[in-house]
């Protein structure tokens, strides 16, 4: 080619591009007017235009796209549809990492969108490979919203039996104990308050899962114990919120935190180990010197609930009341703690001496504690109206009561494993 042709060629290169960028300037200038009335039918030509031919123009144009494509979401309410614009989302999505990278981040987005507006048989399963994902590229720093919706997916997917318990410990140990980790180490309150909410999500997407733990045991049994302190405590922490404190591992977790610092809590975790494992004896040394430790009341309240349910499994119906009612004392949210002192009144009130009358007046004062159960923690709603219609049905009937001088509303004492005060209703 001679120096002439060259030139022109160079000199049609330039103009072609100037005229690209004046063209993608002017379809930018046009949608960005639609975009700020919210007129999103009228933004999608140009906005489109610029998308295919420009997608370097600017990071803005994808922040763009995501605006145009939710406010037209927010505007149907017809699901093929939603479903459709959220295929498009993906699409901005992905070309925004190709041409900006951010994997990590623009996946955890695309993720929640997913998530919050598609409805489909696969959509857990999507956005379970698309989480994954972005906390694989994070480089050990994923977003904490990225997790917490990963644990909630990945407990989705195991009740649906779309993953094995296998899957489901690789989904959530290993990221939930690093960014546990991460809130031991950091000065960052609001990281830290972050970490706690995806551990109460943890612990409440557990507690309705079933037989994983057998798995989980055998994996985490395979471990080595952590050289690093706030890896062993995060690990502890981690097996507790999963309800796993039966494990071998997590005696060894135990034991080293003991050794290292004898704190309450690590005096709790041992005791927990015993308490799981029915060891009651071992199990009230060391709750016993966790309490006398901790200077935490919701914690100590903790300790004194699990304590008394220890004391209940020994028999000692006397010392686990007392102890149910300091923990309720202490954390007047526990109901759990009421809930101890209703079984124990309820499962224990035809062993009393006296007569019928007077042990089923104990039924009284078990539902007492159970209605405290509820109004201290609403959540225990369906597990209170359950045992309550099994003890109202052994309430005193009137005709009892009449001949034992006992009216209804009246104010009684009962005298069981200590001297309760309750109102008769029959």
């Amino acid at each position: 080619m001679n120096k002439s042709i060259l030139v022109v060629a160079t000199i049609l290169a330039a103009n072609l591009a100037s005229a690209q960028n004046d063209d993608c300037a002017k379809n930018y200038s046009m949608y960005k007017e639609f975009l700020n009335i919210e007129s999103y039918n009228n933004a999608l030509p140009q906005y489109r235009e610029v998308l295919k031919n420009c997608p370097k123009f600017s990071k803005t144009i994808y922040n763009d796209g995501i605006k145009i494509y939710k406010g037209m979401i927010s505007k149907t309410t017809d699901q093929n549809t939603i479903n459709a614009y959220v295929d498009t989302l993906k699409i901005i999505y992905m070309q925004r990492i190709e041409n900006y990278g951010e994997e990590s981040i623009v996946l955890g987005r695309y993720a929640a969108d997913l998530l919050k507006f598609k409805k489909s048989s696969d959509v857990y399963s999507e956005a379970h490979q698309v989480l994954k994902k972005s906390i694989e590229t994070s480089n050990k720093s994923p977003e904490l919203n990225v997790v917490m919706q990963f644990i909630q997916v990945a407990a989705v997917l195991y009740s649906k039996g779309e993953i094995d318990a296998t899957q489901l410990y690789n989904d959530v140990m290993p990221t939930y104990t690093l960014v546990l980790e991460k809130s031991k180490t950091t000065n960052d309150e609001k990281y830290s308050a972050t970490v706690e909410k995806i551990s109460t999500t943890l612990c409440k997407n557990f507690s309705t899962l079933k037989n994983y733990q057998e798995t989980f045991n055998s994996l985490l049994d395979t471990k080595t114990l952590p050289d690093n302190i706030a890896e062993t405590e995060s690990w502890a922490t981690a097996i507790k919120n999963v309800n796993c404190e039966g494990c071998g591992f997590y005696a060894k977790l135990s034991e080293k935190l003991y050794a290292e610092n004898p704190t309450a809590e690590s005096a709790a975790a041992i005791a927990r180990y015993y308490r799981k494992n029915k060891e009651w004896d071992k199990a009230a040394q060391y709750y016993t010197e966790a309490i006398e430790k901790e200077n935490d009341n919701i914690k100590k309240a903790d300790y004194y609930y699990e304590f008394a349910t220890v004391e209940n499994f020994r028999k000692k119906y006397q010392s686990a009341i007392s102890k149910a009612k300091k923990a309720a004392e202490l954390n007047p949210k526990l109901g759990a703690a009421h809930m101890v002192i209703a079984a124990i009144y309820g499962g224990n009130a035809n062993t009393f001496s006296g007569d019928d009358f007077a042990r089923r007046q104990i039924y009284w004062v078990a539902a007492d504690y159970l209605l405290r159960a509820k109004k201290a923690d609403p959540s225990l709603e369906n597990e209170v109206n359950s045992l309550l219609k099994k003890y109202t049905a052994q309430f005193p009937n009137q005709e009892d009561a009449f001949m034992h001088s006992v009216k209804n509303g009246d104010i009684v004492k009962v005298n069981c494993y200590e001297t309760e005060t309750t109102t008769a209703r029959f």
